[in-house]
């Protein structure tokens, strides 16, 4: 069982020979590039001023351009991603089961006639992208391959990415809340995130807030490379389940998520402290109480002296009366 082929060629993979006519008897001994596509100008595939936003193998993504397909003199063979065959690692027509390896056939979109006299077609191994040609008579596609390479990395990888594709242009309406990657084709950063807030079924365009900027872009996923973001979220559509909204960043939910912790008051040991700061302050320029005017002295008391008839103690002569007295006694 083959991988159902989709039609439109944002996110794959693309073969290509500039020049002008094929000069060489075999096809390995053509300059091929290969790279990935990101976005496009036409859903049409064969119109003829299609262009393509390229990603070439051997350049940094900084180093991306824009391509026209069809233009005479461009290209010779432009080939783009079609589907996942089994194959032969070794150019051997009779290879052994075990020596079989996922691979991507392609489609041309430029160079068919050209290509049609060789016996060979390029494909590029799924594992180590590494290009080769073969017979495509011996492609094998039954599903007892397919099953016994479902578990590959590789292939679940590629596989999740045909059904993220297919949901995003099958089922966009169910899509409102989703997280996606989208594919930045101005700017110095190659991706954004986004949340998906509505979908045009006149233009067929999706509407998703930046996560960065907090601001709404139009996207066709025809035309630009998106990627449903999060884990099992494909797999549970597929299934036909509602994994739920995600909430959307703002960035007052990004302050209240990293406010500081409030740091607690010490406890005051000194209680004299404690009336002190809770004393209420007036308003400025106004002068303190006036003071009582025995504040602040010390009054003088004598001690009491015990008497020897207890509680019935009677209070001490003055100094006027025992001076008397005194006298008295001299005569």
């Amino acid at each position: 069982m083959a991988y159902k082929i989709r039609e439109e060629i944002v996110g794959k993979r693309f073969l290509s020979v500039s020049g002008v006519k094929l000069k060489c008897s075999k096809l390995s001994d053509l300059c091929w590039r290969a790279g990935v596509i990101r976005a496009a100008t036409h859903r049409d595939n064969f119109h003829k001023d299609l262009q393509v936003l390229v990603e070439y193998d051997d350049r940094e993504w900084q180093r991306r351009e824009w391509v026209c397909v069809h233009k005479v003199g461009i290209f010779q063979v432009f080939l783009v991603e079609k589907t996942l065959m089994w194959t032969s690692r070794s150019e051997t027509h009779r290879a052994p089961s075990g020596a079989l390896a996922p691979a991507l056939t392609f489609m041309p979109l430029v160079g068919s006639s050209e290509l049609s006299v060789f016996d060979v077609e390029p494909i590029e191994f799924l594992r180590d992208r590494h290009l080769a040609f073969r017979d495509p008579t011996n492609f094998k596609h039954v599903q007892d391959y397919e099953r016994r390479w479902g578990k590959d990395p590789a292939v679940a990888e590629w596989s999740r990415s045909q059904d993220g594709q297919s949901i995003l242009l099958a089922t966009p309406s169910v899509l409102v809340g989703y997280r996606v990657q989208v594919y930045r084709s101005e700017g110095t950063t190659q991706w954004y995130t986004a949340v998906i807030v509505g979908y045009n079924e006149g233009t067929r365009e999706l509407t998703v807030t930046d996560d960065t900027v907090l601001e709404d872009h139009n996207e066709d996923p025809c035309l630009v490379q998106m990627r449903l973001i999060g884990d099992g979220v494909i797999e549970s559509i597929m299934r036909g389940e509602n994994v739920g909204i995600t909430p959307r960043r703002s960035r007052s939910n990004l302050v209240l998520h990293h406010r500081p912790p409030n740091r607690g008051k010490k406890a005051i040991k000194n209680p004299k402290k404690l009336n002190r700061r809770t004393t209420v302050s007036g308003p400025a320029g106004a002068k303190p109480p006036a003071q009582p005017p025995d504040r602040g002295k010390r009054s003088l008391r004598l001690p009491r002296e015990p008497s020897s008839l207890g509680k019935d103690s009677t209070p001490p002569d003055s100094p006027d009366k025992a001076d008397k007295d005194e006298r008295r006694s001299l005569r």
